[in-house]
């Protein structure tokens, strides 16, 4: 589970240490070093490997910072971002990420994958293809493949299989690459568009002609495509909006551009084709001396009246429905809200106590046997089987068996990268998967806690459960599935009454 948080469900890590040397494996290429303590250091010689040495450095050779190449310009105020904002811990070096430093090893991960997924006989000419625009001097031809590869990566983390089109054959338009989710075998032809930001463009504080969102889905929609159809747009602006205003600034002018270019028909007065359109915002592309920018992602329909943020669901079946639907894309959209970060482990260690030092206190984990006090403060041995992380506290209720069968509960504090570990693997902190209960925002929440609990109930149970309900005879009518989501439903609405009175 660990390793599926921080690497995606795509291919994994292939990596190992020998002799005090670390081997990765991408593709069927093996790199080795002793200097890689972590993921991270392995990305940055990836990238510069990949870039090919010799331009790097006649570009960081160019004495004139404006005119080196932005990767050059990222790598090197990376360097600088570290070592003004890193601390030791351990063997390495831990500190915030800067826009800068994100820029040059999201970069570095997403061309990783696209190598580590390919077919091993098509990868090096693959990457090579990228790479060679990336180094492009047009600024067009350097954006437009940097998001390219934000939108391979994406898909990749998520498990998606990719088949990339020949760009060199001019015969016919075509997509970026097809898109292949292995659960259902459904097949997306994937389009990319980004808006190259620039001091003419941005102008005037307008969303409308600033964003260009419109724009970038009609020319996305005049390619051809063979298969159900994603729209990627990056729309590369400075702005970070607060979680509240999501549905403000750019965020929603995006939404409004797609849907004045739904209502219009195409050029041969069809109607629009049934499209995913995804809105990205890297917004650390434009900030890189802060910490925190991020990226923001809309997704939505269009002509898809029951897929997008703005949808109105008046039943809980509905929704069920529609996430059935569209169950490739929720997988997707949920692995790109799960796998954002850019793993530091290479086998999915828990990374703040992968790089404790050698002076770190023993793990806890559920099963062992630890030294806990007795009511006369002696020390006993006991085995840890359940706990409570109090993060305000900064501390740990444990519930631990005595060798002579007895339960006690002890309060031990934690250290504070113990708390920074919890807090990052909380499901696993304690060396066993164990589903924590999360809070719901509303009833529609509430009701999907439980129908992912109740969805294969019996039919017989269930209906024994809402044996008192004035519509009984009705329920009778209805199949297994339909009872467990109206039950669902019910428990929803009913613990948003309790919470409300």
């Amino acid at each position: 589970m660990q390793r599926e948080k921080q690497q995606g469900l795509g291919r994994g890590i292939v990596s190992t240490k020998l002799n005090g040397h670390r081997i990765v494996a991408v593709g069927n290429t093996v790199y080795t070093s002793k200097a890689w303590n972590t993921f991270h250091d392995f990305l940055h010689y990836f990238l510069v490997e990949q870039l090919g040495r010799e331009w790097f450095a006649a570009e960081q050779a160019k004495s004139l910072l404006a005119e080196r190449h932005p990767i050059v310009r990222w790598y090197d105020q990376a360097l600088a971002d570290a070592s003004r904002l890193s601390t030791k811990v351990g063997d390495v070096y831990v500190g915030p990420m800067t826009g800068a430093q994100r820029a040059f090893i999201n970069l570095a991960y997403n061309l990783y994958l696209i190598a580590h997924h390919a077919n091993v006989r098509e990868s090096a000419a693959l990457v090579a293809s990228f790479t060679e625009r990336l180094k492009s001097e047009r600024t067009d031809d350097f954006v437009g493949k940097l998001f390219e590869t934000y939108a391979a990566a994406a898909f990749l983390k998520a498990g998606f299989e990719l088949a990339y089109e020949n760009e060199t054959d001019g015969r016919s338009s075509h997509v970026e690459f097809v898109a292949t989710f292995p659960a259902t075998k459904k097949k997306f032809s994937v389009e990319v568009k980004t808006r190259n930001r620039s001091i003419a463009e941005d102008g005037p504080i307008d969303e409308i002609k600033r964003l260009r969102v419109g724009n970038k889905l009609n020319k996305a929609l005049s390619k051809s495509a063979s298969h159900t159809r994603v729209v990627i747009i990056e729309v590369n602006v400075p702005d970070v909006p607060a979680a509240e205003d999501i549905r403000t600034g750019w965020a929603k002018a995006a939404l409004d551009q797609i849907r004045t270019v739904e209502k219009l028909p195409q050029p041969d007065g069809s109607p629009k084709p049934s499209t995913y359109v995804v809105v990205t915002n890297h917004a650390f592309h434009n900030n890189l001396s802060s910490v925190g920018a991020g990226t923001q992602v809309l997704v939505t329909g269009c002509q898809i009246p029951d897929f997008g943020p703005d949808v109105p669901f008046s039943r809980f079946k509905d929704v069920i429905e529609s996430q059935e639907r569209h169950r490739e894309m929720f997988a997707f959209v949920d692995s790109m809200r799960a796998h954002y970060e850019i793993p530091s482990t290479f086998s999915g260690e828990n990374p703040a106590l992968q790089f404790e030092g050698p002076d770190a206190l023993p793990r806890l984990r559920f099963g062992e046997t630890y030294l806990i006090p007795d009511q006369d403060g002696k020390e006993i041995p006991a085995r840890l089987y359940d706990a409570l992380v109090q993060e305000a506290e900064g501390s740990m209720l444990g519930v631990y068996e005595t060798t002579d069968g007895k339960h006690v509960m002890v309060t031990t504090p934690l250290t504070e990268t113990e708390i920074a570990a919890w807090k990052a693997h909380p499901d696993t902190f304690f060396g066993e998967v164990r589903q924590l209960p999360k809070t719901a925002k509303h009833w529609l929440e509430l009701a999907q806690f439980f129908y992912d609990t109740y969805k294969d109930t019996d039919r017989e149970k269930l209906l024994e459960w809402m044996k008192d309900a004035v519509d009984v005879e009705h329920l009778k009518t209805l199949s297994q599935k339909e009872l467990a989501i109206v039950y669902c439903e019910r428990l929803g609405w009913g613990a948003e009454a309790k919470k409300s009175a």
